[in-house]
């Protein structure tokens, strides 16, 4: 629908028909909105119309341009329409009409603003399923702007438990929204965006939502208890239901469909037709929910990672109650759910309350995202966590903190201990298994160190030496341990020393003219830097480094570069 104006003041109503509206250009946008909703069919609020000056290459357009065609039709897959329905063409309803036309004065015969009737477009194409959004979040999420590394709105963030209006951009948000959004451009698109509860994904789509809406997508966006809908062209609408699946200029490739599975199942689900639409779903891992979605095509797979320190440390102050969040985090973990929303218990019983509610098996099972969802694997996710690397595509897991491994142990440590053989032979790869064996045989070697003894032992060659070197004795003296903070000449020989931090360097131990320790229950530990110069300070017969190994991998250990280490494989029998 257009307006053009004649040279006495005159205003003609174009679209599939022309009339004449007269009207002073002292008066405002917003009484010109008035005068046309009288004259067309519309049963909206005049304020609602949408007025656009039609301008092409700077010149107002002409009677005869072949746009006028394209502009007199339906929005949906329009190609002209997206020409002139732009922002710095929007007439605002408070400004007088000669703002817009004494710098260029109209001439007759030509066409000068473009009305646009989103609501009534939506109601005769899909019946009365569409009615206008009265969300102020997502009316307003067009005037979203992104400052010093957060998104601000202008209202409240819709399940927000702080009500906070600006959300933080984190590194992976922008990294997997540029390539989902690589990705829609080459067809049809699917997507699944997963991760450990409370991690962060359902902003993680709100984030989504405002750069898609931002480009001038359309956009659906399924967020409990709402249906959005953004036309593309400035509409912003709440749907009853979902169109049919026959409605087939709606559920294009033209359509983003951003589906958050809180409160969904997958009945919900299947009733997008996602092989004709692109599709973004956020779940928590559910493999009743994506059964049928990760059929072919198969969609893109990304993982949000577990949030820093420093990242909870710039959404802390939305939580002003939680002054402990630092504790928290170091607890539970980068979950920000658990650190900063569900504060009210004390971490440590949650951790508690969580493992007696696990067996050994539960606590060690690899979570991913075709994994089934039970009352107790929820709870396991306050144990376990699923993270990732840049680019996010793959996963792995973890537990939450050393204090979740630690009261792991204390309730579940005599049981792994016993099984630890049948742990490590059926689980080789599984890091959570590493992490609770580590946990546990690091400790008990040590201790077998200190309290000295014969260990059998056999001197690790380069893999191409076809002659192995034999078994022998390696004697320790008794001695307690001393903390230290590096190694040094001056201390003691045949006494055990203990770096200050785990971290310290690529040994767990030393002990001066016998040489260092390394504990591990894997096949792949690598020596770190730093730990050769280590190994010179602890005397000429001190120069080696011995890998204290389980009775699994004791024959099958191969020498770690680098090569010029004198290295041996230590047998340390399982705890009993």
């Amino acid at each position: 629908t257009f307006i053009l104006k004649n040279g006495g003041g005159d205003f003609v109503l174009r679209g599939r028909s022309a009339f004449p509206v007269e009207i002073d250009d002292e008066k405002t946008v917003g009484i010109l909105k008035t005068m046309i909703k009288g004259e067309i069919d519309y049963d909206g609020h005049a304020k609602d119309l949408e007025l656009y000056l039609a301008l092409k290459d700077d010149a107002w357009l002409s009677d005869e341009d072949p746009d006028l065609e394209g502009l007199s039709q339906t929005a949906e897959g329009n190609e002209v329409l997206p020409l002139y329905i732009i922002d710095d063409k929007k007439m605002k309803a408070t400004k007088l009409l000669k703002r817009y036309f004494d710098a260029n004065p109209p001439v007759e015969e030509q066409i000068h603003v473009l009305v646009v009737v989103p609501s009534q477009r939506i109601v005769d194409d899909y019946s009365l399923g569409f009615v206008d959004c009265k969300i102020g979040f997502y009316n307003d999420i067009f005037d979203a702007d992104v400052k010093d590394g957060w998104l601000h709105f202008i209202q409240s963030i819709p399940s927000s438990a702080a009500k906070s209006k600006a959300l933080l951009v984190r590194t992976s948000y922008q990294t997997i929204a540029s390539s989902i959004q690589e990705f829609g451009k080459v067809g049809i698109f699917k997507a699944i965006i997963s991760g450990t509860p409370g991690i962060g994904k359902s902003l993680f789509l709100i984030y989504l939502l405002w750069n898609l809406v931002k480009a001038g997508k359309k956009v659906l966006f399924i967020y409990h208890p709402n249906l959005i809908y953004y036309d593309g062209l400035g509409g912003v609408f709440e749907l009853r239901e979902l169109p049919s699946v026959i409605e087939h200029s709606f559920w294009d490739d033209n359509l983003w469909c951003l589906f958050d599975a809180k409160e969904k199942n997958q009945g919900h689900l299947s009733a997008i037709p996602y092989d004709s639409c692109n599709v973004v779903l956020s779940t928590s891992p559910r493999r009743d929910m994506i059964n049928d979605f990760k059929k072919p095509p198969v969609p893109r797979v990304f993982f949000m990672p577990l949030w820093t320190e420093q990242e909870l440390e710039q959404v802390a102050p939305t939580f002003p109650l939680v002054v402990d969040w630092r504790d928290r985090f170091k607890v539970l973990g980068g979950i920000p759910w658990m650190v900063l929303e569900d504060s009210e218990q004390e971490a440590p019983k949650i951790l508690e309350a969580a493992c007696k509610q696990c067996e050994l098996d539960d606590c060690i099972k690899i979570i991913g995202l075709t994994s089934t969802i039970t009352e107790k694997s929820k709870v396991v996710h306050s144990l376990v966590h699923i993270t990732s690397e840049a680019p996010f595509t793959t996963s792995s897991v973890c537990y939450a903190s050393e204090v979740a491994l630690d009261i792991i142990v204390q309730a579940k440590g005599v049981e792994a201990k016993q099984k630890m053989h049948q742990l490590l032979q059926s689980c080789e790869g599984n890091p959570l298994v590493a992490s609770l064996c580590g946990y546990i045989f690091e400790p008990y070697a040590m201790d077998l160190l200190e309290a000295g003894g014969t260990f059998k032992y056999h001197e690790l060659v380069h893999g191409n030496k076809k002659a192995k070197p034999g078994e022998r004795d390696l004697t320790i003296k008794r001695s307690s341990r001393i903390v230290a903070d590096k190694v040094s000449t001056s201390h003691i020989s045949n006494q055990l020393y203990v770096p200050r931090t785990k971290n310290f360097t690529a040994i767990d131990a030393w002990i001066p003219q016998v040489g260092a320790f390394q504990m591990t229950v894997g096949k792949t530990h690598a020596i770190k830097g730093g730990a050769e110069e280590n190994l010179k300070l602890l005397g000429n017969n001190g120069n080696k480094l011995y890998w204290l190994l389980p009775p699994l991998y004791y024959h099958s250990f191969t020498k770690k570069t680098p090569q010029t280490i004198k290295q041996y494989a230590v047998l340390i029998p399982y705890p009993e």
